[in-house]
């Protein structure tokens, strides 16, 4: 760990050593917030080293299902081990939940976890990675499914997925489409769903999509140079899909996922499946709203403008699972905050995202291109409308952590950051804390166009409700 320009370092931070276990690390929460309110400086931390104990990769139920740009775990387990942030038993809210990873780690530190996403099979992954299956139900249930999968089924309905035949070899289809039906007999809707998301994870294994990108785009050998690495594994790759058995790796798959969901038992032994809500500008319908003032803690890593195509990325999946037809897809789209589709209508003119620093860089990027402009300017102001939620549910006194970035657009430095602080900030919280960490995980780190650069490290602002 080392510091950057004016900021510290975590390294700089004195502490007692006494007294530590494995799960507990050498520099806590509190530590920061006293090196901050003294120096006033953002610091440099590595979230690996600060909570080493924590695996990257395996642990409890992450894995269940691919999703792109993950967070990092090590980021709420870090907060969620405070108890000046939060205490066993406080609800915890995560508006931006994605895959489920502050949701599964708030409940495995002994909090109550809320979360919302617009994506369907976001909400889908959360929901499963956070609810405990009796053991006996399961095994019941697996062998079930298993004689019904080798029964088999006459004139299997193919589902609505675009260009089905694009992705998918005929014999894939066919045993997909079984998979998917005897998962559809399954009474129980925990087990089921826990068979719909390995069966939503077994979609792009199969598929003609190339593995590495997060967005569907089709294998093709020749798009490299037969002296590539990359051409002999995708000869390979592709050889492979015209016999795959998909039975065989939807089976494999299924059986890390119940071992992850039973482990999930022991660790969490006394939890609740996170409550799960589809809008953050809107926690919950009339009836089943959250309270105002009634969450301690939030934290979470907003989508960010134009960086991640979500619904795109999962569109083989949306439509496998009958979560959204062939046509529904652009609806989706509409609701996730940082989209890029937008008509152009609506950036013929040059809109303002209420923020002075912003709009200043902005109506430089609109003179050069308007539709980013524009995509960064709404990106503001909708987030303007989920952090008025946050702020609502939020207690006062209560905490707020926020994982964000800078990133170029056209070339030009955009610190979302400042401004999302800024947002907050105006609202009548303060800044209790600023932390810097370099992003390791290439997944995070894609240059996906000339437009939108790498992100290269991530700021974490901890704010506290007045």
């Amino acid at each position: 760990m080392f510091s950057v320009g004016g900021e510290i370092s975590v390294d700089e931070i004195s502490v007692d050593p006494l007294g530590q276990d494995a799960s507990t690390p050498m520099v806590q929460v509190e530590d920061l917030l006293e090196s901050y309110k003294v120096k006033g400086e953002p610091i440099q931390v590595n979230f690996r080293s600060l909570v080493s104990w924590i695996p990257y990769g395996e642990r409890a139920s992450h894995m269940i299902h691919l999703y792109p740009a993950k967070l990092l775990p090590h980021i709420p387990a870090f907060f969620l081990q405070s108890e000046l942030l939060s205490e066993p038993g406080d609800l915890v809210l995560d508006p931006f939940s994605g895959s489920g990873t502050v949701a599964l780690e708030t409940i495995l530190a002994g909090r109550v976890s809320v979360t919302s996403d617009s994506n369907p099979l976001a909400r889908l992954i959360t929901k499963v990675k956070t609810t405990r299956i009796p053991e006996g139900s399961l095994r019941s249930s697996l062998k079930a499914l298993k004689l019904r999968i080798e029964s088999g089924y006459e004139g299997l309905e193919r589902p609505d997925v675009v260009n089905l035949e694009y992705w998918f070899y005929p014999h894939v289809i066919d045993q997909l489409s079984t998979i998917k039906k005897a998962v559809s007999f399954e009474q129980d809707r925990d087990i089921r769903e826990l068979f719909q998301a390995t069966f939503s994870n077994t979609i792009k294994r199969v598929s003609l999509a190339d593995p590495r990108m997060s967005v569907p785009v089709r294998l093709k050998l020749k798009k490299y140079k037969p002296s590539s690495p990359h051409y002999e594994k995708t000869d390979k790759l592709l050889k492979s899909l015209e016999t795959v058995d998909v039975f065989e790796v939807f089976y494999r798959l299924l059986d890390k996922n119940i071992k992850r969901a039973l482990s999930l038992n022991s660790l969490a032994s006394n939890s609740c499946p996170s409550v799960v809500f589809d809008d953050a500008r809107n926690l919950g319908s009339s009836d089943s709203a959250l309270d105002d003032e009634s969450v301690q803690l939030v934290i979470t890593s907003p989508p960010y403008a134009g960086a991640q195509k979500y619904i795109r990325s999962s569109g083989l999946n949306l439509g496998w699972l009958d979560f959204c037809p062939s046509d529904g897809l652009r609806h989706y789209e509409k609701l996730n905050i940082g989209r890029e589709h937008h008509s152009k209508a609506e950036y013929s003119e040059f809109s303002s995202s209420g923020i002075s620093e912003a709009d200043s860089i902005l109506s430089e990027i609109f003179k050069e291109n308007p539709l980013r402009a524009y995509i960064a300017s709404k990106y503001l102001v909708e987030m303007r409308d989920a952090f008025s939620e946050v702020y609502r549910v939020l207690k006062r006194g209560g905490y707020f952590v926020l994982v964000s970035s800078a990133n170029e657009i056209c070339g030009v430095n955009f610190e979302t950051h400042k401004y999302l602080s800024n947002i907050f900030v105006g609202m009548g919280a303060s800044i209790e804390l600023r932390l810097i960490d370099d992003i390791h995980s290439r997944g995070l780190m894609t240059k996906r166009n000339k437009t939108s650069s790498i992100i290269s490290c991530e700021w974490v602002y901890i704010f506290r409700k007045n």
